[in-house]
């Protein structure tokens, strides 16, 4: 696991390129801590810091070079012992245990066909200067980010925002479109960023750039979500718990301590079954709130001791959470407003002071048809209020009324067009007539409409496909990545294993039946746990945010939103939207959160402490 930056089609000074690739990886010594390396040629210089997982000697040192070749690598590939025997068998001889030359001659032998092949986490840079070309790759979950900025000394790259900042902050532009994507869904999508001159490489892609002119190639993607099989036969609970427990036990391998989140829920709760299938030494770590309508420390206890885990559980206090919401700007170098950041980091930092590896739940939901919001076709079908109906009620509201839980349902409600349209309506912390409010000139989101286009099947799979290509991605994923990665720890997910996403889309005509329920997880579980301890209400990972608004976070809220005198967005209607909640007029805490996570974020990142820093 690693932070890896660099400077592609450099036209100026070398040994400036290498100066400021220095810089780079610098911003990212949390990523890694235990070993840095840098490497240049004619047109490019390459930077990356090392978190040792697999062969923690230096023989899987980087920037690895062989021949003609020289890669940077950020991640795992589980399958490296598979990819090593085929290499080996085609002629190559390796000098160390690492995964990292693995990758590099499987692209050295493969081309570009390799990244199809890897079964893990990853982003890369490889440099091939006999044919003076780079590639740049991402994983197909995008576990691993990858920013690329287009800059005047060169193409410039790096794990995470911060890096470029570093290097070219007088040279970076708010886009206003991706602040009100953020705004709308509380992260900036794919392959949007907060800065104009910035991208993120998407999921499953790979681009290549000419090292003289700098010049990248169309975005192209090796993989996407497989078609559901109509042949095929529906997955059972056994085919289901082997293929989850063959992906937990890939990614047990490692030369250092790991554990396992445990919120008690359906995911979790499976692959630290599976972990105890395969280890009779399993930590878990969970974390719990004293309001009980966020607490599932019961739960996450409960099956601890069922399954004879060594568990590690904390209670994460008001002021607590307090302490962490500074540091949230610096993990989150583009604004993120998923409160959940808050006890992810905390669970983050617990789990730190045991292990270095930490496996997760996350994907289930996206994958099996976990969340409530699935239901909402059926519910709009069963809804006494027409979209026509609900339309004409909305004409006649107040305009000031634009942000009541009345005005909210019926714009739901009204939602008209696609399922797509409706579905984008359904997520948005913004709805889409309060967002033309606080930023009229805005309107549309193209990368949603277009991700939920490319989904097939009935409405809960075209749902849960949107989600796996937007809400995952750029969310959960995210958040985990930099909630973990800013504490030095790897965290894994077996259940975006290729194999597990196979049988779950093979499988998504259930889900259909079933929305928010995830029937084919739950027979799985079932198969490991009482069926009492899988038969419970669900509950999200959330944090009492709103209630900490009114209280503990309300100076900074007054202090920073509410003391502005200018912003990208109207002021009016943000101190509407915080003085309602304050005041226990309507509860707006996703709201209001967004609006303080930026402020915070702009204070970090924007602000004349931040540019003389």
């Amino acid at each position: 696991m690693c932070g890896i930056a660099g400077l592609l089609g450099v036209t100026g000074d070398p040994a400036a390129a290498v100066h400021d690739v220095s810089e780079m990886t610098a911003s990212l010594v949390h990523r890694g801590p235990d070993d840095a390396g840098f490497a240049s040629g004619d047109g490019w210089a390459l930077g990356m810091r090392r978190l040792a997982i697999q062969d923690i000697s230096q023989a899987g040192h980087q920037p690895m070079r062989v021949r003609d070749l020289t890669l940077v690598f950020n991640g795992e590939v589980y399958n490296f012992p598979s990819l090593r025997r085929e290499l080996e068998g085609a002629g190559y001889s390796f000098r160390s245990g690492s995964d990292t030359e693995v990758v590099l001659y499987a692209l050295e032998h493969w081309g570009p066909e390799a990244l199809g092949r890897f079964n893990g986490m990853f982003a890369l840079a490889l440099i091939d200067e006999r044919r003076r070309q780079a590639w740049l790759a991402r994983d197909r979950f995008g576990k691993k980010p990858l920013f690329i900025a287009r800059l005047r000394g060169g193409l410039a790259f790096a794990s995470e925002l911060k890096a470029i900042i570093r290097i070219a902050r007088d040279e970076l532009t708010i886009s206003r479109r991706a602040l009100a994507e953020y705004f709308r869904f509380q992260y900036v999508p794919a392959s949007a960023c907060i800065f104009e001159q910035v991208e993120k490489l998407p999921a499953a892609s790979w681009v290549q750039v000419d090292l003289d002119s700098g010049h990248c190639s169309p975005v192209r993607e090796f993989w996407t979500l497989p078609e559901e099989l109509p042949t095929a036969l529906p997955a059972t609970p056994a085919d289901v718990l082997d293929v989850v427990r063959e992906a937990v036990t890939r990614r047990l391998i490692a030369d250092v301590p790991v554990g396992a989140f445990l919120s008690g829920g359906i995911d979790s709760s499976l692959v630290v079954a599976c972990m105890c299938d395969a280890s009779a030494d399993v930590r878990t770590f969970s974390i719990g709130f004293q309001d009980p309508r966020f607490d599932e420390s019961r739960y996450a206890l409960a099956v601890a001791k069922h399954l004879k885990t060594d568990h590690t559980h904390l209670r994460l206090e008001p002021s607590e959470a307090m302490a962490i919401v500074p540091h949230l700007s610096e993990a989150y170098d583009e604004p993120f407003a998923d409160s959940s950041a808050i006890p992810t980091m905390a669970v983050a930092r617990l789990a730190h002071q045991r292990v270095t590896v930490a496996l997760s739940g996350d994907g289930g939901d996206e994958l099996f048809g976990g969340y409530t919001r699935y239901r909402v076709p059926r519910l709009l079908r069963l809804a006494s209020v027409t979209p026509a109906t609900a339309a004409r009620v909305l004409q006649v509201l107040p305009s000031r009324g634009v942000f009541s839980r009345r005005v909210r349902l019926f714009s739901d409600l009204a939602a008209t067009g696609s399922t797509g349209e409706i579905y984008r309506e359904r997520v948005s912390i913004w709805k889409t007539r309060e967002l033309r409010c606080l930023m009229p000139e805005i309107t549309g989101s193209a990368s949603f409409n277009g991700a939920f286009a490319a989904g097939g099947g009935g409405p809960v799979e075209r749902m849960m496909r949107c989600d796996a290509r937007t809400y995952l991605i750029d969310d959960i994923l995210q958040k985990v990545d930099r909630a973990s990665m800013s504490v030095s720890l790897e965290v894994r997910n077996p259940l975006l294993d290729p194999t597990v996403v196979e049988i779950a889309m093979r499988s998504a005509a259930l889900a259909e039946a079933a929305p928010g329920r995830k029937p084919l997880l739950k027979a799985a579980l079932k198969l490991r746990l009482p069926e009492h301890m899988v038969e419970r209400p669900k509950m999200g990972f959330g944090v009492p945010v709103g209630e900490w608004i009114r209280a503990e976070m309300r100076p900074l809220l007054e202090d920073l939103v509410l003391g502005r005198r200018e912003a990208e967005y109207d002021l009016s209607v943000a101190r509407e939207v915080c003085r309602d909640h304050l005041t226990g007029e309507r509860d707006a805490a996703p709201q209001v959160w967004s609006l303080l996570a930026f402020e915070l974020w702009r204070e970090r990142w924007l602000s004349a402490a931040a540019l003389g820093a």
